[in-house]
């Protein structure tokens, strides 16, 4: 136990002439002008300035270049793509129109010429409802019969759709080629659009994208000043860090010794029983957390969004669509029709837990009383058919 002068020692040497920490402060207080007019996780507002690049009419001088490069990364990412890459690069799409909001539909981009329509929802910390997926495939399959369709399904962490037809897509990849494209055509943009599509980027980057320049400065700083940080952060009122704690003492109470908790976070707290441990697959997966489990239950822990997830890491896809197949015929709610992939985590059965509307007035007490309730009754029969299921499979061949 650390003395209050040891603690403010600690303090002393984050504070006093630390240049890394200068210059985060530095940059994190430069003026945007999208977090100047509170755009920073608004959908709508993102939705907004991704349809304006899309738009190969509007005033970034662009034309339909930005369009074509999201359209072939989506694509690329596919192992069995709808649509030709290469088609996509060598089609004429200047003269597309872009929806926003047609039939509640985020963005769509509509080509008479090439008999190509393409819809991209997005999603930056709210999650799929009301099937809202399966019904604008059908809208979209009666309003345009005879056209190409390409779904496109944009997060933050580029996660699997519930739908087999969409196609995952991440911010980041969306500001690594809007990055790519203000790098090359500076000239032609000019410096008023150059100077808003910067100002997006460094808005996602520090907000949305974990992986940043800032990310790892800030990694760098705090393994540098590990006990200050640590110190501040738990003096600090923070509702996910209070909710990620939470959840893992419920796990450790949860009175189950077979469950174990393993490579945890704030946004992510993971669990696995240990009687998994002896399937032969399970050890197998050295691309995700430091168990190297491949099977595991993943609470989903966003600013205004909390899901239990069942999630199989990167690994042979044989194995994982056994997997898959097991909890798909299970008596259970939240399957999702996942992507298989061998490079790419699969998050195979979903069950919200909180959405947007439980954190409007940040009731804590109220929110640790409804994931009490999730949990009591998840553990009473979704986890223990789960479990057994997987225990049956045995080994696999």
């Amino acid at each position: 136990m650390l003395s209050d002068r040891e603690k403010q020692e600690i303090l002393g040497k984050l504070i006093i002439d630390n240049q890394d920490l200068d210059f985060l402060e530095s940059t994190l207080s430069e003026f945007n002008i999208f977090e100047a007019i509170g755009v920073v996780r608004q959908e709508i507002r993102h939705s907004n300035v991704i349809a304006f690049l899309l738009n190969p009419q509007e005033t970034h001088r662009l034309s339909d270049l930005f369009l074509k490069k999201l359209l072939i990364c989506a694509l690329l990412k596919s192992e069995n793509p709808p649509l030709s890459p290469v088609g996509i690069d060598i089609a004429d799409l200047e003269n597309v129109e872009i929806r926003r909001e047609w039939k509640n539909i985020d963005i769509l981009i509509h080509s008479p010429i090439n008999q190509l329509v393409c819809i991209i929802e997005n999603k930056v910390d709210s999650s799929e409802h009301s099937d809202q997926l399966k019904r604008y495939e059908t809208i979209i399959d009666g309003e345009f019969p005879e056209y190409h369709k390409l779904f496109v399904y944009l997060t933050k962490g580029g996660y699997s759709a519930s739908r087999e037809k969409w196609l995952p897509l991440s911010y980041e990849e969306v500001v690594n080629e809007i990055e790519s494209i203000c790098t090359k055509y500076r000239s032609t943009m000019g410096d008023d659009v150059y100077t808003l599509i910067s100002h997006y980027v460094s808005l996602v980057r520090r907000h949305i994208v974990g992986n940043s320049e800032i990310a790892n400065l800030c990694q760098k700083i705090y393994k540098q000043h590990r006990q200050a940080l640590d110190l501040i952060y738990e003096h600090r009122p923070d509702l996910q860090s209070e909710i990620s704690e939470f959840i893992q003492q419920i796990i450790k109470d949860s009175g189950t010794e077979d469950i174990e908790e393993d490579h945890s976070s704030k946004q992510f707290i993971r669990f696995a029983p240990k009687g998994w441990d002896n399937l032969t697959f399970q050890k197998t997966c050295d691309r995700w957390t430091e168990s190297n489990r491949l099977l595991l239950f993943e609470f989903v822990n966003d600013p205004q969004y909390l899901g239990l997830h069942l999630v199989i890491g990167p690994g042979d896809k044989i194995t994982k669509q056994h997997i898959f197949d097991t909890i798909k015929n299970l008596d259970i709610p939240g399957h999702v029709g996942s992507r298989l992939s061998e490079r790419r985590c699969s998050h195979i059965n979903r069950r919200e837990i909180l959405n947007y509307s439980d954190y409007l007035d940040g009731d804590l007490e109220t929110i640790k009383d409804k994931i009490q309730s999730f949990w009591n009754k998840y553990l009473d029969r979704e986890i223990k058919l789960i479990c057994t299921a997987i225990l049956k499979i045995g080994d696999i061949t």
